[in-house]
């Protein structure tokens, strides 16, 4: 259980706030094409793009980073760290000054849990012989898929963003509206109205946080995740757009 204190003389955005960032979505997008039944709105999407990576000679890339993105998404991807990243060049930098050895950490448990379901990848013997060289060519490949997929996807899907976080800011103003739109993410989360905190069930021991940050996501595609980081809970979520 994540429990989070809200303030009692305070505004519930002292608590609560939001993170979207393009690059993050972009990940997210990569997630949802990596599985191998996608949710049935993005059925023609996931085969629309897998038909134009072929076309672009991006499909060998895609192949080999696939494993990455079948069971999540990597933390260097991560909305907070990552939602200034709003052009290809800004990408291209913070790949760049990412250290290699962050980078690697934030793809061990996805190619962990690849491993226990299929055969070893050859991205995992490639990051024990040349890591430096698995980061190059996956900021490549990332750089490429923006360029030529994403960037579109993203200026007609950036308006919702917008609507999603004025809906947000809205919901903030008083605990009465902040309830209900929390429910309506993530159905599990309670209100202690004696201990005036949010209660959000999770795996093991019960923790105490003091900020709870949402991160609306069209493409990611599965139930809302709900996870702790220092002294925050992070909430990312499906909205319709």
């Amino acid at each position: 259980m994540i429990s989070i204190p809200l303030p009692s003389n305070s505004p519930l955005s002292q608590t609560i706030s939001y993170s979207v960032s393009p690059l993050f979505e972009l990940a997210a997008s990569l997630h949802t094409l990596a599985q191998p039944a996608p949710p049935a709105r993005f059925v023609d999407w996931t085969q629309e793009i897998r038909t134009q990576f072929k076309e672009a000679r991006l499909n060998s890339d895609w192949e080999y980073f696939l494993p990455i993105f079948r069971f999540g998404i990597p933390d260097s991807f991560d909305p907070v760290f990552t939602k200034g990243v709003m052009s290809v060049d800004d990408q291209y930098e913070y790949f760049v000054t990412l250290p290699t050895d962050e980078f690697i950490r934030s793809l061990q448990p996805l190619l962990h849990e690849w491993n226990q379901h299929h055969d070893i990848p050859n991205v995992v013997f490639d990051i024990e012989e040349d890591a430096d060289y698995v980061k190059g060519r996956f900021s490549l490949f990332v750089s490429s898929y923006w360029q030529l997929f994403f960037e579109a996807n993203w200026e007609a899907i950036a308006p919702s963003f917008v609507r999603e976080a004025e809906q947000i800011h809205m919901m903030l103003e008083d605990l009465s509206a902040c309830l209900p739109f929390l429910i309506k993410i993530s159905p599990e989360i309670t209100y202690d109205a004696e201990a005036h905190r949010l209660l959000c069930p999770t795996k093991g021991t019960s923790v105490e946080v003091q900020q709870l940050v949402l991160y609306p996501s069209h493409y990611f595609a599965h139930e809302p995740l709900l996870t702790k980081r220092g002294k925050s809970a992070h909430l990312l979520y499906c909205f319709s757009t």
